[in-house]
């Protein structure tokens, strides 16, 4: 009786060991999954940030060159959609498939 006890207890020692060690696998996995993730979007984000760089140094060499009045032109009329007194600005509006 004593020895099935104790093959009972042992059994349940065992399982618990098992469980255990399943779930930090498990959790070790997840961490993993979200470490790689998370270095993924460091480096969209980080891209991002470059190109933003960029753009704002080729804006400041435009404004620090003298040619501010041209780069004004350039986005209020390709951003703004905005044309001088007595211009007519044409659309294609052609679909072309």
């Amino acid at each position: 009786m004593a020895e099935k006890k104790k093959r009972k207890r042992s059994f349940i020692v065992s399982f618990c060991i098992v469980a255990l060690c399943t779930y930090f696998a498990i959790s070790l996995i997840t961490i993993h999954r979200n470490i790689k993730e998370t270095k993924a979007e460091i480096a969209d984000v980080k891209a991002s940030y470059n190109e933003q760089v960029a753009e704002n140094n080729r804006i400041k060499e435009h404004i620090d060159g003298g040619e501010i009045d041209e780069y004004v032109e350039k986005v209020a009329r390709d951003e703004l959609g905005y044309v001088k007194p007595g211009e007519h600005v044409y659309y294609d509006v052609s679909v072309n498939d």
